[in-house]
């Protein structure tokens, strides 16, 4: 018999639609009992090859939203001759941006649209890009800011980014056009 294991960071987020880390070898049986349509990526790299041949072989749609871009752009850091440059003794990265607002836009489209349910949303830890979409996902819902902020620290655990705290308060919902088809589901 099959174990049946969740992928790392695995909750519901309404009926139909979840969320989650990449899915690894060992999630593919989970997957499999929650017959899903789709799959939205929101990662900033791409999906590992195991998981798109899965996808494959189940007739399941991927919608491929990673950045073709680097996310950081102090990354990689300046180097010397001697290596890394330091900052006080010590070595500072900026923080990282939040996921850029166009595919948050683009994964809300998708979410809204009931054609592509069941459907999981993920990135490789499931923590903060999938966090931010589920969080602006609250705000088309309504939710108080502490609600939707609560969630996102939940899944993030120690590792909460405030700059993307800060893009899912400021979101813009009008950004994101609900159509006759996405109102009437």
């Amino acid at each position: 018999m099959a174990k049946i294991v969740p992928p790392m960071n695995f909750g519901l987020v309404e009926d139909g639609f979840y969320r989650s880390a990449q899915p690894s070898e060992l999630n593919f049986s989970f997957l499999e009992k929650l017959n899903l349509k789709t799959i939205i990526w929101v990662g900033a790299e791409e999906p590992s090859e195991i998981l798109l041949s899965f996808l494959d072989s189940q007739g399941i749609t991927l919608h491929n939203l990673a950045p073709q871009v680097s996310l950081n752009p102090h990354f990689p850091p300046p180097y010397t001759d001697s290596g890394v440059v330091p900052i006080s003794d010590h070595y500072h990265l900026p923080p990282l941006p939040p996921p850029p607002e166009p595919l948050i836009i683009q994964s809300l489209t998708l979410l809204l649209r009931p054609s592509t349910f069941p459907t999981l949303v993920c990135c490789n830890m499931g923590r903060h890009r999938t966090g931010t979409v589920v969080g602006c996902y609250r705000k088309l819902q309504r939710w108080a800011l502490s609600s939707i902020l609560e969630e996102y620290r939940r899944y993030a655990g120690m590792k909460v980014r405030i700059l993307n705290e800060q893009f899912i308060e400021l979101f813009d919902t009008d950004l994101v056009s609900i159509t006759a088809e996405q109102a009437v589901a």
